[in-house]
């Protein structure tokens, strides 16, 4: 087996690089093989290129934000079924995301890392 075959892809759409890199080393750390990108432009791309096992989306970002990656990766029938785990610093934005993406699947910045960590393995099934 290819080390992706035992590893679930996680691709990390954030356009902070401290944050980006905290949790591409956080989920690195625990096992995960990470693809990252800086904007939702690259997370589209990334997305096309290498269907992930989740995608870890910031919702605040410069020219193409996290609610217009969300609602192309839903409009694409190939991308559709990917499951999404928002990292967003809009607190008024959470109740509609918890709708959209179900409860455990929105994390408010700064986010707990331990709650992060689980969720991502209850979507994935674990690294």
């Amino acid at each position: 087996m290819s080390d992706l075959e035992v590893h679930p892809l996680v691709l990390v759409v954030e356009d902070d690089p401290n944050v980006r890199s905290l949790i591409e080393t956080l989920l690195s750390s625990e096992g995960y093989v990470v693809q990252t990108a800086s904007d939702g432009l690259a997370g589209l791309v990334a997305l096309r290129e290498r269907r992930p096992a989740l995608v870890l989306l910031d919702m605040m970002m410069p020219d193409l934000g996290g609610l217009q990656v969300l609602e192309t990766l839903r409009g694409d029938e190939g991308l559709a079924g990917v499951p999404v785990i928002v990292i967003t610093g809009r607190q008024e934005s959470i109740p509609e995301l918890r709708r959209a993406l179900g409860p455990g699947n929105v994390f408010l910045k700064p986010f707990a890392v331990a709650e992060l960590l689980a969720q991502v393995a209850r979507v994935t099934g674990g690294p």
